[in-house]
């Protein structure tokens, strides 16, 4: 039962991971730069955005500043 309560968490854990983490750094401030200029207002758009200056704290944090 402890085994697949720490498997079940194992698991839950690695889905958290980011999927713009292979995203290639030139893409990443391309599309970061979209959503500072861009004047669309649409949920998905900001969410989008938001994700991806979550990206950009989180490379700046390992001394990558591509954003």
């Amino acid at each position: 039962m402890k085994l697949a309560a720490i498997m079940a968490s194992f698991l839950i854990v690695s889905a958290c991971e980011s999927p713009l983490k292979d995203l290639p750094d030139n893409d990443l401030a391309d599309q970061m730069y979209a959503c500072t200029v861009s004047n669309e207002q649409t949920p998905g758009f900001a969410i989008r955005c938001d994700n991806l200056s979550r990206e950009c704290e989180r490379r700046r944090d390992e001394g990558r500043y591509v954003c």
